[in-house]
């Protein structure tokens, strides 16, 4: 018993040391060092008195948190960088891709012996057909092909009125076009209300890589203007056919710019 309070009153008289030797420093502290400087001067221990105590907290609440708080920007900024990086490298892959399919498109299509009379669908009539600007008065003809901005067939004018006109577009059940690949294998586009169902009716070389479908003068249409882009589609190649589908819901485009093709009569 009298070792268990032995133990006791030393881990108390241990405790009241650190405290006063804490609460010291403290006051030494706050004091400028006068207590420092004093014991100094008559006893020498402890503390030399050339520490500069203002130093060393101002190097400990400036120099440390400002390193740490500038490796956390830093690795912010890094990271940062790498995700702009990784959304360049995919816009540059996509711009690469769009320029390839742009320059396949322009060497296909001879623009010099077309031009293009911009129009705009304005509404709907009974049988849920878009009516656009243009008839007559602009010498529209029934199955002259609809291309939007890019230059892709969209769809072709079938009922033609004095100053307006009715365009059956891709996504309409009633959309039907024959079209030709860059083999002169033949095809027919057409819209089953569900799906845009692409398939050959004449095969020329049985190749599943075909690229794009375009419209031909052998169909009495504009020849080479791209009707689809077959590269990112499934085809199937059997014995004798080529065929594929789309659904019809991936079938979009804008409004926005939309052009009737028409022959250059210039020489």
């Amino acid at each position: 018993m009298r070792d268990a309070n032995l133990t006791v009153r030393n881990y108390i008289i241990y405790i009241i040391f650190v405290f006063f030797s804490f609460s010291l420093m403290v006051l030494d502290f706050f004091s400028n060092q006068e207590i420092s400087t004093t014991i100094s001067k008559r006893i020498n221990f402890l503390v030399p008195s050339d520490i500069n105590f203002n130093e060393y907290f101002e190097f400990i609440n400036s120099d440390l948190f400002q390193t740490r708080n500038n490796l956390i920007n830093e690795n912010v900024r890094l990271k940062n960088e790498i995700l702009e990086l990784r959304e360049l490298r995919v816009e540059n892959d996509l711009l690469k891709e769009e320029l390839e399919s742009n320059q396949n498109l322009i060497e296909s299509v001879d623009v010099f012996n077309y031009f293009y009379i911009k129009t705009s669908p304005f509404m709907r009539n009974q049988e849920n057909h878009y009516l656009v600007s243009g008839g007559y008065d602009k010498n529209f003809v029934k199955n002259d092909i609809v291309v939007n901005e890019e230059g892709f067939v969209i769809g072709f004018v079938d009922k033609i009125f004095q100053n307006h006109s009715e365009v059956i577009f891709i996504y309409d059940s009633e959309f039907s076009m024959p079209a030709i690949d860059k083999f002169g294998n033949e095809y027919l586009v057409e819209n089953n209300g569900e799906e845009l169902l692409i398939y050959t009716t004449s095969v020329n070389e049985l190749t599943s890589n075909i690229d794009f479908i375009f419209t031909d003068s052998k169909f009495g249409q504009p020849s080479r203007f791209p009707i689809l882009s077959l590269n990112e589609i499934n085809v199937t190649v059997d014995e004798n056919k080529i065929s594929t589908s789309l659904e019809i819901e991936d079938v979009n485009f804008s409004f926005t710019d939309i052009y009737v093709v028409k022959a250059n009569d210039l020489p």
